[in-house]
């Protein structure tokens, strides 16, 4: 298989998905339906979901007013760089996440959103982002829709080098963004499956490739029992 899939005690399984590869959506029904999970745990909070499932369209005016031009902006972007790639494999972003939830209902498992809410994410990262890091970044977010240079191959997306190559070139173009979009969520994401650990369920869970190795590396070293929940961010820049 090409995807990432790491295994913890026979009980935790982590695929590793590219939202916007067709061969991946296969690949976690195949995982799926082979170790009949009893809960399939998803990169999804529930706004997300409700946008995935229910296909809604770009905020309009009035959210433009909620969240401000800062957030919209960002979000339109990494909207439209979905768009551009999803065109490319023909698959809609996030589809490998309908076909998990789909296959947990086949095998009656139970579904769990496991990540933090996108909004307080997005916010977090506009926030916390210095003013020359947040053009480095929305350069580098434009430069991604002009035909120039090598095209990507996306069907290695989830190859283990290139995800970690993905990760070391985010970190050095913009640390605040692999901070708060990797490594948070890493801790929030391994948090929440430690809890569902805990419980002495069967898990698999479906993340995006790059946050494999981080979710990873806090839960191999085993489950203490009585887990909870315990995150600290960093406030301000």
């Amino acid at each position: 298989m090409s995807e990432v899939l790491k295994k913890i005690d026979d009980r935790l399984f982590l695929i590793g998905v590219a939202h916007v590869l067709p061969t991946s959506a296969t690949e976690v029904g195949d995982v799926i339906t082979r170790e009949r999970p009893d809960v399939v745990a998803v990169e999804l909070c529930p706004t997300r979901y409700f946008a995935l499932t229910q296909r809604t369209k770009r905020p309009g005016a009035l959210e433009a007013a909620r969240v401000g031009p800062k957030l919209l902006l960002l979000s339109g972007l990494l909207y439209l760089l979905q768009i551009k790639f999803s065109r490319q494999t023909g698959m809609p972003a996030g589809e490998e996440m309908l076909v998990a939830i789909k296959h947990a209902r086949e095998v009656g498992a139970r579904v769990e959103l496991i990540d933090r809410d996108i909004g307080l994410t997005l916010q977090r990262l506009i926030d916390r982002m210095p003013w020359r890091e947040r053009l480095r970044l929305f350069g580098e977010l434009l430069v991604g829709f002009l035909p120039i240079g090598k095209p990507m191959e996306l069907e290695r997306l989830t190859d283990e080098q290139i995800v970690n190559y993905l990760l070391e070139e985010l970190k050095r173009a913009s640390p605040t963004a692999y901070e708060v979009l990797i490594q948070e969520r890493d801790a929030y994401m391994a948090s929440r499956l430690a809890m569902l650990l805990a419980e002495g369920t069967k898990v698999a869970c479906v993340v995006g490739a790059g946050h494999v190795p981080g979710i990873f590396k806090r839960l191999s070293g085993g489950i203490p029992e009585g887990w909870r929940m315990s995150l600290k961010y960093k406030v301000g820049g």
